[in-house]
């Protein structure tokens, strides 16, 4: 396995910051097997990505929280652009091993405990969240930035208090990291079946385009089928016809945008391929319980 940490042997010599940046991550599985966290940052493109026993179908912006044990696989991806810290836990706290910072320790102070919340988000797993972070483009954002940060920080090692400084940025980016995986709603990740590879070029391009006007009729000329056997697979092996999954699709953008933006609601309604505000609105009290003024009030981290 290539040795993944930075270091600087004119300034420090002997020291290896646990800490490394991939410009171009795309998801080699063995990547930091056994050895480091990997914490990946989509900003464009699209694509989905086998985890374990689950696919998922993911859009930029996106982030990938993923432990030492887990060996993604990127299956399909359209103009995809990504970049990786890949860590151990020790660049949190020097105590820290692969194991005490999964499973916590007896011995750690009150301190050493806190700081193990940080890693949570990476080893943490259950049915609704297995690594895959929805983010809105405010809190893209933040992320760049500090992604832009570190990185600099781990290029350029401007002065000796280089390691230090990008310590800090990493660990503002961890905090960012915390607040985003127990917001509502952005582990909602859409799983896709692991036999629908015949749908995966549907399922992707509706991922794509799902801010465009989609008719059946499009997706058949495109995908060179007819109307019943595209329709009649794709409720096979989703559960849902192609109209009910783009709904879906659509509302949980529009979630994301209600929380993580101020953009106004009429203006989100067109970012997410509604051509109706009555529709919009009743599907959305439909599938989520609430109006989205009343969501957004509840659940916009910048209202609050």
């Amino acid at each position: 396995m290539e040795e993944l940490y930075t270091e600087d042997p004119a300034r420090h010599p002997g020291y290896r910051m646990p800490l490394w940046h991939n410009p171009k991550e795309t998801f080699i599985a063995d990547m930091g097997a056994g050895e480091r966290y990997r914490l990946v940052f989509v900003s464009s493109g699209t694509g989905i990505l086998q985890l374990g026993e689950r696919r998922t179908a993911f859009n930029a912006p996106a982030l990938f929280l993923l432990n030492e044990n887990e060996r993604p696989e990127l299956q399909r991806q359209k103009a995809l652009h990504a970049e990786a810290f890949y860590f151990h836990p020790a660049i949190i706290n020097s105590v820290f091993t692969l194991e005490n910072a999964r499973n916590g320790s007896d011995s750690f102070s009150s301190t050493e405990y806190q700081d193990r919340g940080w890693v949570d988000p990476f080893v943490q797993r259950n049915q609704g969240y297995f690594g895959h972070l929805i983010i809105g483009p405010v809190t893209a954002k933040q992320v760049a930035f500090f992604f832009q940060m570190v990185s600099k920080g781990l290029s350029e090692k401007i002065d000796d208090g280089w390691p230090c400084k990008t310590r800090s940025y990493f660990l503002q980016l961890l905090f960012v990291l915390y607040r985003i995986w127990q917001a509502p709603g952005s582990s909602e990740a859409e799983t896709v079946p692991d036999d629908s590879a015949s749908m995966d070029s549907v399922i992707l391009y509706l991922h794509t385009h799902y801010h465009e006007k989609i008719t059946i009729s499009h997706l058949t000329r495109l995908f060179h089928t007819n109307r019943t056997t595209l329709e009649s697979q794709f409720v096979e092996l989703t559960g849902q016809s192609i109209l009910a999954y783009l709904i879906s699709l659509r509302l949980k953008v529009a979630s994301l945008m209600l929380r993580d933006t101020e953009l106004p609601i009429s203006e989100i309604i067109g970012r997410v391929g509604f051509s109706d505000t009555t529709n919009f609105w009743r599907a959305f009290r439909k599938h989520v319980g609430c109006s989205p003024s009343e969501y957004r009030q509840q659940n916009c981290w910048m209202l609050h």
